[in-house]
């Protein structure tokens, strides 16, 4: 199979570049509104703290290059997410040949994941999984090098686990293990014999502490946010999660048993000890989820399966007799399908999946028009009664500021906020208020802006607003605090 057996990674390379091209194309032209997590994101990213109402620090600086060199967010949102998948496949490749020391099947992980969401449509509404999916293989493929290769290594393991952490809490579960593998077995024990591992423990916690003393000094909000999604109960749901994210390994071991390879435990302790990282913390995930309902399980596995895949190709007992050839290129074929298909759904508005919310662009641009035009100035500052107005930081070409003041006192602090907004601010700049949906001015008064800034007094404009082409035109208040004449 020379197309495949080849040492050069110039294949490697070319298809995961090809493959990030693609994506990052066909979504930015046919997506037709940015997830709400990219609002968060870049709103967290504006915010610049060592924290957020979810999430830790990393979340939103990855958004710094869009935010400070003035860049597209709605671009840079598919960029960055298929840029970090690409770095993950690498990871993925190299993880797998680290395992196996077979180029053929280190092309068989990777081509694996094409059966999968993750690297795909699945993973561009988050602002956290896609950090996950580009850096989990090389934490492992880092660890892997640390305890086997040269103990310089455990620097490159810190930097990149440390930054998963800060872009998902739920990279501790594999730092857990980690941590546990160092105590009971030997070879990873002597890492504490090296000074370059303290060196790495210093720097893991240079990244980590920032953020501790964040939640510190704001009531630990991520982990309330995460309590207040999950709640006591038998969940036999998890067994579906765990299954619609993890069946790609369940069709790779049939198609390797067809081969006539073979899935067991591994015999090298280096894959046993990859395979115990995964497995660990997928076991207790697993049982907590079982007595606890929400917290959206399929959201929390789709990392591990990218870690999943090599793993697998690592616990090969029996090697494949028969050829990958005819598999490979059914692999790429369906890795295609899914991008036309894709395509496809959005060109053609299946379902409503191409003119999904993209009203709100409109709604941007007019809010944006009308308050220029009635005080020929920027839109520096927006609010408003229902999350809609927050669409406003990723279309409105001024890049406002939300009005929405930190508040931990609520049963849950906002997602979307900025931490310097004083009155006085407000009553420099002014800002623009969007009512709730289906209300005109008559029966609007923005009591949620009010309960924080109760001195402004608001003009008031109805206008029309529609989400999509399908929906029905409803009425909406635009509220207008004015701005001090001479400002700009």
């Amino acid at each position: 199979m020379p197309l495949f057996s080849t040492n050069s990674k110039i294949l490697l390379y070319l298809w995961v570049s090809v493959y990030a091209i693609l994506w990052i194309c066909g979504s930015y032209s046919l997506d037709p509104t940015v997830p709400y997590d990219a609002v968060e994101a870049v709103n967290w990213g504006m915010n610049g703290e060592w924290g957020s109402p979810k999430n830790p620090w990393f979340v939103g600086a990855v958004m710094w290059p869009a935010i400070y060199l003035n860049l597209s967010y709605s671009f840079y949102w598919y960029f960055i997410h298929f840029v970090g998948i690409a770095i993950g496949m690498i990871g993925v490749w190299q993880l797998a040949y680290r395992l196996s020391h077979k180029i053929e099947l280190a092309w068989f992980a990777l081509l694996i994941l094409n059966l999968s969401g993750i690297i795909n449509f699945d993973i561009i509404p988050y602002n956290d999984n896609y950090i996950l999916v580009t850096l989990w293989p090389w934490v492992l493929l880092f660890f892997l090098r640390a305890v086997y290769d040269h103990p310089k290594w455990w620097l490159a393991f810190a930097l990149v686990s440390g930054l998963a952490t800060m872009g998902k809490y739920s990279t501790l579960a594999l730092i857990g293990t980690v941590f546990l593998l160092t105590l009971f077995v030997p070879k990873v024990r002597k890492s504490y014999q090296q000074p370059l591992f303290y060196i790495a423990i210093a720097l893991w916690l240079a990244l980590i502490l920032p953020n501790l003393f964040w939640l510190i000094e704001n009531d630990f909000s991520a982990f309330k946010w995460v309590d207040s999604q999950i709640e006591q109960g038998f969940n036999l749901h998890v067994v579906s999660s765990t299954l619609s994210v993890f069946y790609p390994l369940i069709i790779a071991t049939i198609i390797l048993y067809l081969l006539g390879g073979k899935i067991g435990w591994p015999k090298e302790q280096p894959n046993q000890l990859v395979n115990i990282i995964l497995l660990l913390p997928l076991a207790v995930i697993f049982g907590w989820f079982l007595f606890h309902d929400g917290g959206r399980m399929t959201e929390w596995l789709q990392p591990f399966m990218m870690i999943a895949a090599p793993l697998l190709i690592g616990s090969i007992s029996v090697q494949p007799k028969k050829s990958l050839r005819k598999t490979f290129f059914g692999l790429i074929i369906i890795g295609g399908l899914i991008f036309l298909g894709y395509c496809l759904v959005l060109n053609y508005n299946i379902r409503g999946a191409g003119q999904k919310m993209i009203g709100i662009k409109a709604l941007t641009a007019e809010g944006q028009q009308r308050w220029r035009q009635k005080y020929g100035q920027p839109l520096k500052y927006v609010g408003g009664e229902d999350n809609l107005y927050q669409w406003f930081i990723i279309y409105a070409s001024d890049r406002p500021h939300t009005i929405q003041p930190w508040d931990t006192s609520e049963a849950q602090p906002p997602n979307v906020y900025y931490r310097d907004i004083t009155a006085e601010t407000i009553k420099k700049h002014g800002a623009l208020l969007l009512g709730r949906k289906g209300k005109d001015c008559s029966q609007e008064n923005f009591t949620r802006m009010s309960k924080h800034w109760p001195q402004f007094t608001i003009e008031k404009e109805t206008i029309i607003y529609q989400s999509e082409p399908s929906a029905d035109p409803q009425s909406m208040c635009l509220g207008f605090i004015a701005p001090e004449k001479n400002n700009y």
